[in-house]
């Protein structure tokens, strides 16, 4: 009897120091700039929280990227190529943010960024044995 008294113990425990989450999710789009300063194309991606779909499963949504090296420009048009605007409803992360994944042909570099503080700057310098660079964000808290 003592045995399930603890497990039941335990339980509750777990129970109460792991609510749910809950997940925003918001009515108008919250849009937010993200740059290249990189002298190389970059790609990547920006993901929600999970969400549960109609069917009952784990989602996320996820947004795909592809930035020209800093300074581009379209040819015909002349608009920057160095530079994408976004926007999202959620559901966000805590604190309005996003996960960023920039990749190569695997991920490279991945953070939780908030959306809702200014631009995202995505950088790179060469590596010293020129064996090729390191790419990073300066995600926003």
């Amino acid at each position: 009897m003592k045995i399930q008294h603890y497990f039941l113990l335990i339980l509750f425990c777990c129970t109460v120091s792991f609510p749910a989450r809950a997940q925003e999710i918001v009515n108008d789009p919250i849009c937010f700039t993200v740059r290249n300063t990189a002298p190389h194309k970059v790609y990547g991606n920006f993901v929600t929280d999970y969400y549960t779909a109609e069917d009952g499963t784990q989602a996320r949504h996820r947004s795909n990227f592809r930035l020209d090296e800093a300074g581009a420009k379209d040819p015909e048009k002349g608009y920057p190529l160095d530079v994408a605007e976004f926007c999202s409803y959620g559901p966000f992360f805590p604190d309005r943010k996003l996960e960023l994944v920039i990749r190569t042909l695997i991920p490279v570099f991945s953070c939780k960024t908030s959306i809702e503080k200014g631009e995202i700057v995505i950088k790179s310098e060469r590596l010293p044995d020129d064996s090729g660079n390191k790419i990073w964000a300066e995600c926003l808290d």
